[in-house]
């Protein structure tokens, strides 16, 4: 039993946890105001952040791929208005850098409803003009398509003026507005142009590769981000005007930017609370001890 105790006595030596007496200790209403409001503050950062670490965060990485040029078929949605043109004398024309020219893309029936890809359809508006709408495939490499006045139209005093409403390229998915660039799937999306006679519009279009895990069908997609520069000039060929038309010249990046949803591990989320908690109170403590002995006069 002696040689207990004196082990016992040894060991209390290194003890850096001194425990004060509660006969001693005495409570007070500042120290119980200060203390529930660090409860209240730490729990809610707890909550706060919580969904946070559930939903995750987007990173973001760059890699090279380049198995895809030339090869990979990309659809194209398109919704694009021509004004005072009606559909008989505009056409849909697609060119690439492997000798495909296709004049008057469009589908000759109503496309069908679970098609995914469903082919353009040529609409004439109530204002004398013609609506494309739906999907072109085109091939990842320097290509264009374009829209070319026929008939009756093509001289050069038409004018071509349009609105875009959307064009996108790549697969379609759900987005976090927040999280990421949605405007960067559709920069051209709500552009208005009017146009003098035979003026030409160019659209130099330029387009990332993204790979993205879609949400709702938890499988990778790949829709293209793309940024554009306009220019609009009448065209002559030896010293001849030319009809105006519209161009979307396509320029495809080697690169892929990857997105991808990463969570933290649930050890690091809840050291990093207990470490606030502990921080919390080791601090409130701190100033509740200087402002008591400031209190009784011990600094002097």
């Amino acid at each position: 039993a002696v040689v207990s105790t004196q082990s016992t006595g040894s060991i209390k030596r290194f003890d850096i946890f001194h425990s004060p007496s509660y006969d001693v200790a005495e409570p007070t209403n500042v120290g119980g105001g200060l203390s529930l409001l660090a409860i209240v503050f730490c729990a809610v950062c707890f909550f706060s952040e919580i969904g946070h670490w559930q939903h995750g965060h987007v990173k973001e990485m760059i890699y090279l791929e380049n198995a895809i040029g030339g090869k990979e078929m990309v659809p194209v949605q398109l919704d694009i208005t021509i004004y005072d043109i009606p559909c008989e004398f505009v056409t849909l024309d697609i060119q690439d850098g492997h000798g495909r020219y296709e004049i008057d893309e469009h589908a000759m029936s109503k496309p069908d409803e679970e098609d995914k890809f469903p082919g353009v359809e040529k609409i004439d508006t109530d204002e004398g003009g013609c609506k494309f709408q739906g999907f072109i495939h085109v091939r990842n490499m320097k290509g264009n398509f374009h829209f070319t006045p026929r008939g009756d139209h093509h001289h050069p005093n038409t004018t071509i003026a349009h609105r875009i409403d959307v064009l996108k390229f790549g697969e379609d998915m759900s987005l976090d507005e927040e999280e990421m660039p949605v405007d960067q799937f559709n920069t051209l999306g709500s552009e208005d142009r009017s146009s003098l006679e035979g003026e030409t519009h160019d659209y130099l279009v330029r387009l990332v590769r993204t790979e993205v895990l879609d949400m709702n069908s938890e499988e990778d997609i790949f829709p293209y981000q793309y940024t554009y520069t306009h220019r609009h000039f009448v065209g002559h060929h030896n010293g001849v005007p030319l009809p105006p038309r519209i161009f979307f010249r396509l320029d495809f990046s080697p690169l892929t930017l990857k997105f991808t949803r990463v969570h933290e591990s649930a050890l690091v989320f809840i050291s990093r609370h207990l470490a606030l908690i502990g921080g919390t109170f080791a601090v409130l403590k701190l100033f509740y001890n200087g402002a008591h002995i400031a209190k009784e006069g011990k600094f002097q």
